[in-house]
């Protein structure tokens, strides 16, 4: 890759990170599992939030059916634009594999934290 061309990529890398932020709803959703269990998976702008929403879709779960929950293992992970990189021809090559990879999520979108909460009720 050439350096110009190194340099066109990061200037569209840095005008798409330029786009306002959308102010979508956190998304969460709830998978039952086939031991009685329960995976919430929630995405959010912060790992706090997405991690909150999937805690709080626990809850309420297992507060419909008059029981707490309990956690059985949770997970958090950055799944965002690779941006914080010192050299720009790796910020450029990361972005370029990241905007190839077939999960690309919407730029405009509050979802670059995943967190994973796997939960039983008791």
């Amino acid at each position: 890759m050439t350096f110009i061309s190194v340099v066109r990529l990061s200037v569209v890398a840095l005008s798409l990170l330029s786009l306002p932020a959308c102010t979508t709803s956190p998304v969460a959703t709830l998978m039952p599992l086939e031991d009685g269990t329960y995976r919430s998976v929630a995405y959010s702008e912060n790992e706090q939030q997405a991690l909150g929403n999937s805690l709080r879709l626990a809850e309420s779960t297992c507060r419909e059916r008059n029981l707490n929950h309990a956690v059985v293992n949770a997970d958090t992970h950055f799944r965002g634009l690779p941006v914080r990189r010192a050299e720009p021809q790796e910020t450029a090559a990361g972005l370029a594999t990241y905007v190839a990879s077939p999960r690309f999520p919407s730029l405009v979108a509050n979802d670059d934290y995943e967190a994973k909460v796997h939960f039983k009720c008791v």
